[in-house]
C-alpha cells in the first residue's frame, strides 16, 4: 500500500511541474490518501479506471457524463475530484467538450487513471473470479446464435470465394510443438515422445504433418473411422486480464496443439500472399491497426471496433462458412480443435478457445470477410474481385482489434451481430476525436496511452517478472518527462533487490534505467573477452531433468533449429511457468 501512495503521489508531484497552472491538485492528492486509506487497493484499481472510462466516454461522446463515487459541486457537471484537470477538457458546467481541449491534460488523467488498471490480482479474489471466468466461458457458449440471413449468406459466399486461393496447395505443414502446456500436462521433452507415438499409431492427425504418407494416404481424416490417439478434452484455466477479472485459455491436447501450429503457420503464409487478405489483416505487425486509430482521432475518417469475448462468440458454423471453399484445410481445422472440455458434459459450440493456435488467425480472416461483405451490401455493389479488393482496402483487422472507415462503422457492426458476435461498445469510437486499437491510445492525433504497473515490490521478494515490469514503467515515465514517478519506481526496485540499476542502451537487452543519450555504464574491463562489462541482475528460467531418447529424440534433433539449441537439451528443459529467479553477474555492457 505504501509504494502504491508513493507512486500516486509522484505522479501528482510531476503534473505540478509539467502544468503549473492547475489548481487543486494538492487537495485531489489529499483525497486519494483518504480513499485508499477507506477502501484499500480497490480504490486504484476499480474506481480511479472507472473515472478514467467516463473520461474515454466523454472523448469520444463530446460531454462528460455523471459519474457514480465522485461527487459533484453545486451546479456544475464535473466530479470535483481532479477538477483542475478536467476542466482543461470539458466545460465545468455544462460538461461539453472545449472546442480546443488540452491533450496535456488527457494524458495527464488517463495516466493518473490507469496507472493501476492492471494491477495483479489479490490472491483471496483469485478463486472467486477463476469460477466467474470459466462460468461466463460456458454461458458464452450457449448463447451463439448465427441469424444471418440469405442476402447475407449469398455476399459472405461470394467474398470467401475469392480469398486464400491457394489455402488447399498443401503437401505437409510445418508442425511444431508450441511454448504453452499440453491438456496432458507433459514437459517440452516428453510432447516429442508422444508424436512419436503418434507416428507409429497411424494417428490421421499426423496426415497433415506429412509422417509415413504412403500409409496415411490409405486414410480419409474425416472419416468415422480415423479416431486420433490423441487426448480428446482440452483443460480450461484462467489467467490474470486486470485487477477485476481472469481470461480463459484452453490447455489443447499435444498432437492437436502440434498439427494447430502448423496449420496456423500456413494460414499466416497464405494471408501474405492473397490479393484481398494483404491489404486487410497484418498479424505480423500491429502498428498498420495504430496508425489508422491515430489517423481516424485527428480527422475522425476510421472508426475502431473491438468485440467482446470475441473467441468464445465465434462459432464453428460461421468458420465452416468463411472456409467452405477450402475443404482440406477446413477438415485440418475441424479435425485438430477439441470440443470436449474436461469434467463437463456439454459439447463447444464455438469454434476454440484461445489456447488453439489457430484461434487468432482464423478470427482474423472471419472478422474480415465479414467486414467485407456487409460493406459491399451496404453500397449495394456487386461482390466482384475487383471490388473485394477495393473494399478491403477500407478496412484492417488484428485479432478481434477492427479498424473501418467511419462511414461504414454501423453496417459492419450489425454483421458482426448478426453472426453471433458482439461489439464492445465501451471501447469501440466511431465519434469525437478518441480512437483505442492495438495497445494505442490516440487522441486528436496525439498518443495518450498510458504506462501500466502491473505488479508492486511487497518489501520481502520480488519476482523477476515483477522487477522487469517496474523498470520498463520507470524508463517509459522517464521518457515523458514524469521524472519524479521514475526516480520513485527507481528507489522501490533498487530497495527490493539491494542492487543498483545501471544505465544501459535500449537495445542492449539488459536489465536497466535508459536515457535519451543512450548512455551506458560499465564496471570493468573483461581481459579475456575484450569488452566492457556490468554487474547487473539478470533473470533465470530454473531447469528440470527432462530425459528423452529413441525416436522422440530423433524427432526432436532433426526438426528443432540447431541454432540456440542448448547442449543438454535432450536431458534437461525450462520450467517454462515456474517463478523465474534473478541473480547478480557480469555482462556485456554494449
Amino acid at each position: 500500500m505504501k509504494s502504491l501512495l508513493q507512486i500516486l503521489t509522484s505522479l501528482i508531484i510531476d503534473f505540478e511541474r509539467l502544468e503549473p497552472g492547475v489548481k487543486g491538485l494538492h487537495r485531489d492528492l489529499l483525497t486519494m490518501k483518504a480513499r485508499i486509506e477507506a477502501e484499500g487497493y480497490g480504490f486504484a484499481t476499480i474506481a480511479l479506471p472507472s473515472f478514467g472510462k467516463a473520461l474515454d466516454k466523454g472523448l469520444h461522446e463530446g460531454r462528460f457524463a455523471p459519474l457514480h463515487g465522485f461527487s459533484r459541486a453545486r451546479g456544475l457537471s464535473l466530479p470535483k475530484f481532479l477538477l483542475g484537470l478536467t476542466s482543461k477538457i470539458f466545460d465545468a458546467v455544462s460538461g461539453e467538450i472545449l472546442e480546443h481541449p488540452d491533450v496535456h491534460a488527457v494524458k495527464m488523467l488517463r495516466e493518473l487513471t490507469y496507472v493501476f488498471r492492471k494491477l495483479a490480482l489479490d490472491s483471496s479474489q483469485v478463486e472467486k473470479l477463476d469460477t466467474e471466468a470459466k462460468r461466463k466461458f460456458f454461458s458464452l457458449d450457449k448463447s451463439i446464435n448465427i441469424t444471418l440471413s440469405d442476402a447475407n449468406r449469398y455476399y459472405l459466399d461470394r467474398v470467401s470465394s475469392f480469398v486464400l486461393k491457394n489455402l488447399d496447395d498443401f503437401s505437409l505443414l510445418n508442425c511444431k510443438h508450441g511454448r504453452g502446456a499440453v491438456a496432458e500436462k507433459l514437459t517440452s521433452n516428453q510432447k516429442w515422445l508422444a508424436v512419436s507415438r503418434g507416428i507409429e499409431s497411424f494417428d490421421p492427425l499426423l496426415h497433415f504433418a506429412g509422417y509415413d504418407l504412403e500409409s496415411f494416404l490409405k486414410f480419409d481424416p474425416m472419416s468415422e473411422d480415423s479416431a486420433s490417439s490423441s487426448c480428446n478434452f482440452v483443460r480450461l484455466v484462467t489467467v490474470p486480464k486486470n485487477s477485476r477479472s481472469r481470461r480463459t485459455i484452453t490447455v489443447e491436447p499435444t498432437l492437436k496443439q502440434y498439427v494447430q501450429q502448423g496449420l496456423n503457420d500456413h494460414l499466416r503464409k497464405e494471408i501474405l500472399k492473397c490479393s484481398v487478405l494483404r491489404n486487410c489483416i497484418a498479424l505480423s505487425d500491429q502498428a498498420k491497426n495504430q496508425i489508422l486509430a491515430e489517423i481516424g482521432s485527428r480527422d475522425g475518417s476510421y472508426a475502431t471496433l473491438d468485440l467482446s469475448s470475441a473467441s468464445d462468440l465465434l462459432s464453428l458454423d460461421l468458420v465452416k462458412i468463411v472456409f467452405s471453399k477450402h475443404p482440406r484445410f477446413l477438415s485440418g481445422l475441424i479435425l485438430s480443435r477439441t470440443e470436449v472440455v474436461q469434467d463437463s458434459p456439454d459439447l463447444l459450440r464455438k469454434y476454440a478457445g484461445m489456447g488453439n493456435a489457430t484461434t487468432f488467425p482464423v478470427q482474423s480472416v472471419c472478422f474480415a470477410i465479414l467486414s467485407i461483405a456487409s460493406i459491399l451490401e451496404h453500397r449495394r455493389i456487386r461482390p466482384t474481385f475487383r471490388n473485394i479488393v477495393a473494399v478491403a482496402r477500407n478496412i484492417q483487422v488484428y485479432g478481434d482489434d477492427i479498424i473501418v472507415k467511419t462511414e461504414y462503422y454501423t453496417p459492419v457492426v450489425e454483421w458482426l451481430h448478426l453472426s453471433g458476435l458482439s461489439v464492445n461498445q465501451d471501447k469501440s469510437y466511431f465519434r469525437g476525436s478518441f480512437r483505442e486499437s492495438c495497445g494505442l491510445d490516440a487522441f486528436k492525433g496525439y498518443t495518450v496511452t498510458p504506462v501500466y504497473i502491473k505488479a508492486l515490490p511487497d518489501g520481502t521478494s520480488i519476482e523477476a517478472k515483477t522487477v522487469e515490469n517496474l523498470v520498463s514503467a520507470s524508463n517509459l515515465f522517464w521518457e515523458r518527462g514524469l521524472y519524479k514517478t521514475s526516480t520513485t519506481i527507481v528507489d522501490l526496485v533498487e530497495k527490493a533487490v539491494r542492487n543498483r540499476l545501471p544505465l544501459v542502451r535500449k537495445d542492449s537487452g539488459i536489465l536497466g534505467l535508459h536515457t535519451r543519450r543512450d548512455a551506458f555504464d560499465f564496471q570493468r574491463w573483461n581481459r579475456t573477452l575484450h569488452r566492457r562489462e556490468v554487474f547487473c541482475l539478470t533473470s533465470r528460467v530454473p531447469k528440470r531433468r527432462d530425459n528423452l531418447d529413441g525416436h522422440g529424440a530423433l524427432l526432436k534433433s532433426f526438426l528443432t533449429p540447431l541454432i540456440g539449441r542448448d547442449s543438454e537439451h535432450l536431458r534437461e528443459t525450462s520450467k517454462r511457468y515456474s517463478k523465474r529467479k534473478y541473480r547478480l553477474r557480469w555482462v556485456h555492457a554494449g
